[in-house]
């Protein structure tokens, strides 16, 4: 969570910086346009009439990057997250707002009650699923036992693509499924 706020305040760092560059590009064009309607001289219509334009679409330009950026921000499917070695991705009994796929890494799913690592996950693996699907707090605490990059997916996103990719909605129901009867067999995995 901490490296997705971090993100966060980069993105809004680099919009700001960027927008802050388009709107002085922008005052800059409107300066000369100013000396050109006070001062009509040779130099001020070479200035007004070569790097106005310039200025004013390099603004143009800029803004619409960052449009873009914001619209790519706002439709992601998926936030990217690093985390150390030893970290808590979150605890038992915390509300779920997302399911954790591994891109790299290893973690242990921990019960808090008993103190046990019931199993270790690595690349390949997700977690934090069940308690999307039952709408249900955490059932298990997840930390990290290397450093490990996950590909986050928020609740909305994760329940629309069970809906709509029937194969998906069938292997992690058949993964939960595998989980509830390893707790009964024993191996209690309740990530």
């Amino acid at each position: 969570m901490k490296n997705h706020l971090h993100l966060q305040r980069r993105h809004s760092l680099i919009v700001r910086w960027l927008s802050v560059t388009a709107l002085v590009l922008t005052l800059v064009a409107m300066l000369s346009g100013l000396l050109f309607v006070h001062h009509t001289t040779g130099g001020t219509v070479f200035l007004f009439s070569v790097f106005a334009p310039v200025f004013v679409s390099v603004a143009i330009a800029i803004f619409v990057g960052i449009q873009i950026l914001e619209f790519r921000q706002r439709h992601r499917l998926f936030s990217i997250e690093t985390y150390p070695a030893g970290s808590t991705i979150f605890r038992q009994g915390d509300p779920a707002d997302a399911a954790y796929f591994i891109r790299r890494g290893t973690v242990d799913v921990v019960d808090d009650e008993h103190g046990t690592v019931l199993r270790s996950l690595g690349e390949g693996d997700y977690f934090g699923e069940i308690a999307l699907i039952t709408d249900a707090p955490r059932t298990a605490t997840i930390r990290t036992e290397s450093e490990v990059e996950l590909a986050v997916l928020g609740k909305r996103n994760f329940l629309n693509m069970m809906r709509l990719i029937p194969a998906t909605e069938e292997a992690i129901l058949q993964t939960v499924q595998e989980r509830a009867t390893g707790d009964v067999e024993g191996s209690t995995d309740r990530s």
